[in-house]
């Protein structure tokens, strides 16, 4: 019965050639698999006895043994097909003509400084870094360049360096909002709130649209005119204690990554991407005692980016409003960069 068997097999495979003669092909060994003559356990004992005498018109790669075994082929199927395939003496080839090889263009200026936006886009600081000291050693002239260069610094906690670079940016190009803006929140990370506050009334003179800016500065002037109503006030001895009120909402300015627990980055929509509508979005929210977002409105940029901005900031969480070991509700605003360049 078994010959029978294999005989029936045998003539189903490789009809245009006796079978006593054909080397068996690929096409022959996956009818045979899926043949119903047999048990597969018996249609992989015929067709691993058939490979052995005659032989088999290919080479056994990973992507034909995968086949092979996904239709059913056993593991002395596929062994027997790797030894005919060690041996078999496969057709010559022309020897291939080696194309030149082209010179690589060498990274230039655009090249590092478009890499150094991506990964400071992405929170990469360090990687961002590597790029900008690259792209401002090609191009010393880049008052972009020495600006970004001096956001990373910022964000590495590195203010010194950071305010170098402002510093220079402000140099090459007097004119650029962002860099007193900048150069602003380096001021009051040092607590000087004068400087900062000039900086940021600089940055709005410049951009009548800055409203990261023109937050910024309402924070600032409440937190120097706080500052000079304690330094008028009597010496505490001489003052009634008065409880302290808890406020019931504090102004945070503008909130970044790093009062983030989760910063969600807007998605372009279909038509602001069809449209190549780029530029900035500002969102004003207010925040509950938990830090979870609870209102979100854009109060500037396009209107195609709007929706997607208050999305973001709809799903963002930040660190809760403290008002000594009190958390208290908070408000203040999300500044989006939307570039067509860093989303593809």
């Amino acid at each position: 019965m078994m010959k029978l068997v294999l005989m029936a097999l045998l003539l189903s495979l490789s009809a245009t050639v006796p079978a006593q003669q054909a080397q068996l092909t690929l096409a022959d060994l996956l009818i045979g698999l899926r043949s119903k003559k047999a048990t597969l356990e018996e249609r992989n004992a015929i067709l691993a006895d058939a490979v052995r005498e005659r032989g088999i018109t290919f080479s056994l790669s990973p992507e034909i043994e995968k086949e092979l075994v996904a239709t059913g082929a056993s593991r002395g199927l596929v062994d027997a097909v790797r030894v005919r395939s060690v041996i078999a003496k496969p057709q010559p080839t022309p020897a291939p003509i080696a194309a030149p090889v082209p010179t690589p263009t060498p990274p230039d200026f655009d090249f590092y400084k478009t890499r150094a936006d991506a990964n400071l886009g992405k929170g990469e600081y360090s990687l961002a870094l590597a790029d900008y000291d690259k792209a401002v050693s090609l191009r010393t002239d880049s008052a972009v360049a020495f600006l970004d260069r001096g956001r990373t610094y910022f964000n590495l906690k590195e203010l010194n360096k950071a305010a170098a670079d402002l510093d220079r940016a402000i140099e090459l190009d007097p004119n650029n909002s962002r860099a007193f803006y900048n150069r602003g929140l380096i001021f009051e990370s040092n607590g000087e709130l004068e400087k900062a506050l000039l900086d940021y009334q600089k940055a709005i003179d410049l951009d009548e649209n800055n409203e990261a800016a023109k937050a910024m500065v309402a924070k600032v002037s409440d937190l120097i005119r706080a500052r000079e109503v304690a330094a008028k006030a009597p010496p505490p001895e001489l003052q009634k204690p008065e409880p302290v009120k808890v406020p019931e909402s504090l102004n945070l300015g503008n909130l970044s990554k790093a009062n983030a627990i989760k910063m969600v980055m807007p998605s372009y929509s279909v038509v602001a991407r069809r449209s190549n509508i780029e530029g900035i979005v500002v969102v004003e929210v207010q925040l509950d005692e938990k830090g979870d977002v609870v209102t979100a409105k854009a109060i500037s940029g396009h209107q195609f980016l709007r929706s997607s901005a208050e999305d973001a900031a709809r799903r963002s969480r930040f660190k809760p409003a403290m008002f000594g070991d009190v958390p208290v509700k908070g408000f203040g605003t999300i500044t989006y960069n939307f570039s067509l360049k860093l989303s593809n």
